[in-house]
């Protein structure tokens, strides 16, 4: 018995010893397993709470979180916190790089338009950063909001055999602004990845708004294009990524109203599947002799220099100079983007021995193009929506897919010392049709006698000077018709200053090296960087002939305004009018630009954007001057005042054509707690138009004319509020009431408002990160005006009689109102978006 007991003794010592030493792990309220917490020992209502709270709000920061949650009790407060416990959250670098920087991934995920390729990769490297130490000039130059002289700062000191270990080191180099430090730490970390691993995402966006390149001249097609909202419009991608050695990505858009188009599997096409985008992508593989920077079978977007002989994607850009966050991509990327018109399809190759960058690409893919009846084409054309025979499905020849074109390329720089390279541009098209531009296609015959003799389509020598090519390839046995188009550009960075030039010459003739009869284009600009105060000058000068595809380089304006293709009543279908509105090219222009960004007090900003330039088609003059004030009297309360003047000088004082533009914006911001923010604005403007004649006065009664317009006034003020619930949950609204043309950022898009009458416009806009991976926006947005009511002036008798003779001039003295040509007056939008990723 007594061995008995001392045997039991040890046991209870044992089990005493072992609970001293192995306490009972409590429950982590921040668990991955939710299920954990259903095994807590309070009321079910409690349960629901705690997992309320981890559902729809964020992890807990202190167990004392639990005290304030509706539906748990005092007493089960003190059950939890003996049960449970809040244990630090566990993340790897990528995932707290990803976690710190959730808001920008927000704010691109989401954004509307044309991401070009370069939104995607940003977002791609917040999640699987890049060592620093291991990027080059070029890589640097592809983040958002970096100047070339804070890459070459970068780059100068990496190549002296120095490393940079620390967001500290970075902070310290020379020559680097403080800008530029904080968009590259966003980007990068410090030492290699220790293992790749497994990331990707999966956006979807449904919504029934079209972009705003729809042809607004002629109010029936108008109508016909914005209230046919079905289909609506989706787009869809995905990217699976390892580490950030490869990757691949699949995207499927269709814009509104558009049909489904298909990939036909089967001779009889009774075995198809919807027409999508998808590539994939090895990069930085390392080779005895140099390096693959890139390796792209499938779609991609191939950009350089200053985009005047090649940027393939589809969104015109107004002055878009590369600089600040009108960035334009350096080298070859994946598209999963919204291009539909001008993306690359086929094999793209960046490769690196040295200083020598070598990128040879090849394209094969239908384009949408204009038809002949003589079966050639008239030109290429981007519609949204894509539609076969155009709208009412009258146009004789099919639109879409209707010519292949084959493109083969290449891009050699030479980087001769950091941050300075020169650079060779090339790339030639090969067309299955012959490309012989008929007017007649394309413009009413009734109508073909208003080309280049009417006023109002004064660059009209635009549409004659158009590029016309037949001829055939040994590359190619199908070929009819080629474009060749080849350049140079430069780039160095002295100190701080950055000198940067291109230029493009298009093979008119099929002589290579006879320039004698080609078109020329080219643009230079210099900018000089401050701590407080940057400048940046350029000047382009494109001539008329210039008419490249793939040109993107800094303009106002796009190709073909003011011409006959701008006026959709005088065309054979309104699809037509995306000639002008759908068009990506830059207009002929010959100008000066400069920009200034000046911080006179860490409570004063100002800019100032000035454009002087020439339209090369009529030689029509323009000046546009833009300057902002920002106030900033605290730090959470912003006070800015924007001014813009812009206008066009007749060029005679008989001529129509002038016009002067004022407008003024003034914008107050209160930033609040939990990032919440409250703002107001204020806008008005007033467009002046030089004298019509023939609007002056009433040709019958000589009195006074009731139609005609001397000057559009536009004024709106508008209030819009952002509130926080949590971390996870976010409410944004805003209200307007406008008259006239308004434009504006709304929520994540941009858009524009026209009204006749006074309107009202609001929206609302829900986010809500459900846990950590996936997350949900939905906007509604609204829109109410006044009926348009037309009055015309009538002419009665007083006698009843309306059998007036030649001379009679009987004053008028009855009005009625005719149909109202916009008759709709309230509208409404919704844009649902959802996005995954892990």
């Amino acid at each position: 018995m007594k061995k008995l007991s001392n045997i039991l003794k040890g046991t209870a010592l044992l089990l005493l010893m072992t609970a001293l030493l192995f306490p009972s792990e409590k429950i982590d309220l921040n668990s991955e397993d939710l299920t954990l917490l259903e095994s807590l020992p309070v009321s079910e209502q409690a349960i629901e709470a705690l997992l309320d709270f981890r559902y729809h709000h964020s992890y807990f920061n202190s167990i004392y979180q639990v005290q304030q949650i509706k539906g748990i009790t005092y007493d089960e407060f003190l059950i939890i916190k003996e049960k449970a416990a809040v244990y630090p959250l566990v993340r790897d670098a990528s995932e707290q790089q990803m976690e710190d920087n959730y808001f920008r991934i927000e704010q691109m995920t989401f954004s509307d338009g044309s991401s070009e390729g370069l939104v995607d990769r940003w977002i791609a490297l917040l999640s699987n950063p890049v060592n620093v130490n291991e990027m080059d000039y070029y890589s640097l130059m592809n983040l958002p909001g970096v100047s070339p002289v804070d890459a070459q700062a970068v780059v100068r000191h990496l190549s002296e055999g120095n490393e940079i270990k620390s967001a500290r080191d970075l902070r310290s180099l020379e020559g680097i602004s403080y800008y530029g430090y904080r968009n590259i730490s966003n980007y990068v970390q410090y030492e290699p990845m220790a293992h790749s691993r497994w990331s990707g995402s999966f956006n979807s966006t449904i919504k029934n708004v079209a972009l705003n390149i729809v042809p607004d001249d002629d109010p029936e097609a108008l109508t016909e294009f914005a209230v046919n909202q079905v289909p609506l419009d989706v787009f869809h991608k995905g990217q699976l990524r390892y580490g950030n050695q490869a990757e691949i990505g699949i995207a499927y858009t269709r814009a509104l109203s558009q049909p489904d188009f298909y990939y036909y599997l089967s001779a009889d096409s009774s075995l198809k599947i919807p027409a999508f985008k998808a590539y994939a992508a090895l990069k930085d593989i390392r080779l005895p002799l140099g390096k693959i920077k890139s390796l792209i079978i499938g779609n991609y977007i191939a950009s350089f220099g200053q985009g005047v002989v090649m940027e393939s994607v589809d969104y015109f850009t107004p002055r878009k100079s590369g600089y600040g966050w009108r960035k334009r991509l350096s080298g070859v990327e994946g598209d999963i983007s919204r291009n539909e018109s001008y993306s690359l399809r086929g094999l793209a190759l960046e490769y690196q021995v040295g200083n020598l960058f070598l990128t040879p690409f090849f394209s094969y893919t239908p384009r949408d193009a204009i038809v002949n009846a003589d079966s050639t084409f008239s030109t290429l054309i981007r519609m949204s929506p894509r539609l076969d025979y155009g709208l009412y499905g009258t146009f004789p020849t099919k639109l879409t897919n209707s010519v292949n074109e084959m493109l083969t390329g290449a891009n050699i720089r030479w980087q001769i010392t950091p941050g300075t390279h020169l650079g060779l541009n090339f790339y030639e098209s090969l067309y299955d049709r012959e490309l012989d531009m008929q007017l007649e296609t394309i413009v009413m015959e009734s109508n073909l006698s208003r080309f280049i003799t009417s006023i109002g389509n004064s660059a009209d020598p635009e549409i004659a000077a158009m590029y016309e090519s037949y001829g055939t390839s040994g590359l190619w046995t199908e070929a009819r018709s080629f474009r060749r188009v080849m350049g140079m550009d430069a780039s160095t960075v002295i100190n701080n200053i950055v000198l940067q030039g291109e230029i493009g010459v298009l093979d008119k003739d099929g002589k290579i090296g006879d320039f004698s009869s080609d078109a020329f284009a080219w643009t230079v600009n210099s900018y000089w960087q401050f701590a407080n105060f940057n400048i940046l000058l350029l000047y382009r000068d494109y001539d008329l002939g210039f008419d490249n595809p793939y040109q993107r380089s800094f303009s106002n304006y796009q190709r073909y305004k003011s011409t006959i293709f701008e006026d959709v009543f005088y065309l054979n279908n309104p699809s037509m009018g995306f000639l002008y509105s759908g068009a990506s090219q830059p207009q002929a222009e010959r100008g000066f630009y400069y920009s200034i960004r000046y911080q006179l007090s860490r409570a004063l900003l100002t800019t100032i954007e000035h454009d002087i330039w020439s339209r090369v088609a009529d030689e029509a003059k323009y000046n546009r001057l833009v300057a902002s004030l920002e106030y900033r009297p605290v730090f959470n309360y912003r006070i800015r005042l924007r001014q813009k003047w812009q206008s066009r000088f007749a060029q005679n004082e008989l001529a129509p054509t002038g016009y002067n533009s004022s407008e003024t914006r003034l914008e107050a911001t209160m930033r609040m707690s939990r990032f919440n923010s409250f703002s107001t604005m204020l806008i008005y403007s007033f467009t002046e138009f030089d004298p019509r004649p023939r609007l002056m006065e009433d040709p019958v009664t000589r009195g006074q004319a009731y139609v005609g317009n001397a000057g559009s006034p536009s004024r709106a003020i508008a209030g819009t509020l952002t509130h926080n619930f949590n971390e996870r949950l976010k409410l944004m609204g805003s209200m307007m009431i406008y008259e006239g043309f308004i434009w504006n950022f709304e929520d994540t898009d941009f858009r524009v408002y026209n009204s006749v009458t006074q309107a009202f416009h609001g929206y609302l806009a829900l986010f809500s990160r459900i846990n950590d991976n996936f997350s949900i926006r939905f906007k509604y947005s609204f829109d109410s005006h006044l009926p348009v009511s037309n009055i015309p002036k009538a002419l009665v008798r007083y006698d009843g009689d309306t059998d007036l003779g030649p001379n009679d001039r009987v004053p008028a003295t009855e009005y009625h109102y005719t149909k109202p040509i916009w008759s709709v007056t309230e509208s409404s939008d919704f844009r649902l978006q959802l996005d995954y990723r892990f």
